[in-house]
């Protein structure tokens, strides 16, 4: 128990004692400012119990809230780095499938120019199956560059692909293999 309660019980208890002693007036305001007094220091204590508890509520939600902002930073900088990870793995898919087409491509391009060559010789049968089974490799990588994408890439390997038919000039491949290149990096390299 607080001094101050302790002291305004005193004072009630001296007034008590005064009443019964023959000073009735005297002693029944004496009893009177006591119980006042000791009401005040309840209710001062009650203010101070309240301010307090409502003191320690603001710092548990100050905490809480604390508490809070920091697990979502935490998530978010996890969130941005599985992003990361997931592009970086994206990029290098594509980029082995885009190797895969151009390598694909190169090796269907040496072997129309070896057919090519050599019509009207007894190589040119056996020259045009290889540059045929290297025609169905492009196509393979190229079902690869159209699955990872972009619509873009997979558009320029089409024509890539296309440049490299008999029926089709050589000279269309150097054009077509540049625009494959230009947009196979760009897509590497977007965000």
């Amino acid at each position: 128990m607080s001094d101050a309660v302790m002291t305004a019980w005193i004072a009630a208890g001296s007034a008590v004692a005064g009443a019964l002693a023959g000073g009735g007036v005297t002693g029944w305001f004496t009893l009177a400012a006591a119980r006042r007094q000791a009401q005040s220091t309840v209710d001062a204590a009650a203010r101070q119990a309240d301010a307090a508890w409502e003191a320690g509520r603001r710092q548990a939600d100050a905490a809480w809230e604390a508490g809070r902002l920091q697990a979502e930073a935490q998530l978010d900088v996890a969130r941005q780095t599985l992003a990361g990870q997931h592009l970086a793995a994206q990029r290098e898919v594509r980029r082995a499938a885009y190797a895969s087409f151009l390598a694909a491509a190169d090796a269907a391009c040496q072997r129309r120019l070896e057919w090519q060559q050599a019509l009207g010789t007894a190589q040119a049968t056996g020259c045009r199956d290889r540059y045929r089974v290297s025609m169905t490799a492009l196509a393979e990588a190229l079902t690869l560059v159209r699955l990872e994408g972009p619509d873009t890439v997979s558009a320029a390997a089409q024509t890539l692909e296309g440049s490299l038919e008999a029926s089709v000039s050589p000279d269309r491949y150097q054009d077509a293999h540049a625009e494959f290149l230009g947009t196979a990096r760009a897509a590497l390299a977007a965000p």
